[in-house]
Order: structure tokens, then sequence, then C-alpha cells
């Protein structure tokens, strides 16, 4: 968990990607490549609560970070999430810095938050001997990541980035397309202007962001110039489809001549 924080407090761009197959041997096979994290998108990804400890026990087998995107709002969720040993909580449809505060207040225990507080967990290895030191070091170590995903949360930017213990900024491109009224234009020039102004601010205030899921090398270093910092690189199920997509409009190529 410490190891997610201190490179955050680097500054320099961390590489991670999007995981949504809900195979613990997926997430094996992500982490073992090297990235710095993955996002188990319980959002999007058919994903049950019951089996979040394997993946995060996958992940951290080859040193591969794990952050749980939860669905909702709901203070039980991030609890689960942390209690079965993710490194931190990635929460979507943020709207304002209130909201943002309460969000960070329910992943940490007192008196900084209101974590429900129970050793007895994966993340607290099962045992209340050293409990008094695991609730230090959660607060410490655990990640907070915010996504912003309409014009208006992006508006109030400043506020949320005065919250302490929020570590990553994350604007969702596609769902901001959406609100623009440019759906699946996620690299329109209305965009790129808000993406851009953003990562001057949050990196000037000391914190992460990312924005956008790039799919090519090009792609990437777009982002790394706009002042990203947190990268997700492709979805899985993205990047399975596209490479079987490159062959089989290849052979569609051959039969046709």
């Amino acid at each position: 968990m410490a190891d997610l924080k201190n490179k955050l407090n680097t500054n320099k761009p961390i590489l991670g990607t999007w995981n949504t197959f809900g195979s613990s041997m997926a997430t094996k096979v992500l982490a073992s490549s090297g990235l710095d994290f993955q996002i188990i998108d319980l959002e999007h990804g058919p994903f049950i609560l019951n089996a979040l400890h394997d993946h995060v026990a996958a992940s951290s087998f080859f040193d591969c970070s794990c952050l749980v995107r939860v669905p909702a709002h709901d203070n039980w969720m991030s609890l689960q999430a942390l209690d079965q040993g993710a490194d931190g909580v990635v929460f979507p449809q943020v709207s304002n810095s209130e909201e943002a505060e309460n969000l960070i207040q329910s992943t940490k225990y007192f008196p900084r938050g209101t974590r429900g507080f129970s050793p007895f967990t994966f993340s607290g290895k099962f045992t209340n001997k050293e409990s008094k030191l695991f609730a230090k070091k959660s607060n410490e170590e655990n990640v907070s990541v915010i996504l912003l995903e309409d014009q208006e949360a992006i508006n109030v930017l400043p506020e949320i980035l005065e919250i302490d213990d929020l570590d990553v900024i994350y604007i969702g491109a596609y769902d901001l397309s959406k609100s623009l009224g440019i759906p699946g234009e996620v690299y329109d020039s209305k965009i790129l202007d808000l993406v851009k102004k953003a990562s001057k601010q949050v990196n000037d205030s000391n914190k992460m962001i990312g924005s956008f899921v790039p799919q090519t090398l090009d792609e990437l270093k777009m982002c790394i110039d706009l002042g990203l910092n947190f990268i997700t690189f492709g979805v899985d199920a993205f990047r399975l489809r596209s490479s079987y997509d490159e062959a089989v409009n290849f052979i569609k190529g051959v039969n046709s001549i």
C-alpha cells in the first residue's frame, strides 16, 4: 500500500489500467506486466464483492497496487473495498467539495474520518494485535481518487483541491463529452482545453491528475504533454479485442484477394 502512496508523492507519471474482466487470472496477467496500479471496476465490470480480496492478492503478488472504483457513494462500498485489502478507492460522479470531503472521510479511521473499524479483515491481517498501528498506517497510506465527470464539477475544482488527503483528481472524459453535447468525442478541443487547464491547477496543488484512456503510445505521450501523471493506459477488454481485430481484419484482406 505504501508503495503507491510513495509513487504519488513523487509527482512523476505512474502507469495503470482499467480492469473490467472479473477474472483473477486476468488480474495476475495485468499485474505481471509491471504496471504501477490497476483499477478494479465495480461500476462497469462484472465483479462481486466476496471475490475482491482474490484480485487484491493476485495484484499485490506482482507488486502492482490495486484500487477499486465503487459504483456509488454508499460508505459501505468503500469500507468493503478497503477491508478486503484495496490500496485505495476511486469514487465516480463527484460534484462538489462537500461531497468529496464526505467520501474521503468514509475511507479514513477516526479522528480523520468515519470508516467502520474491524482489524479482523484481510487488510488488518485478521488480527487485533497491532490494531492501533494498523489504523494509523491505513489512514496514512490508502489512496483516494475522485472522478469529475461534468462541467459543473470542473468549475469548482479549486475548492475541491483544498481538501486534505485527496490524492488524485481524475477527469472522466467520456462522461464529460456527454455533458458537453459531444458524446464520445473525448479528444475534442473543448475537452483538451478543460483538461489542460485542470492539469495545471492540480499539479500546482501537489496532487496527481488523470484523464482519458490512451490506447497508443502517441496518445500516451499526449496525456503526459497535457500534464497528466496518473495514467490509465487502455481497458483490458478493449486491448484484448483490438489485438484480435487486427488479425481478423488481416485475414479478411487476404481472403478478398
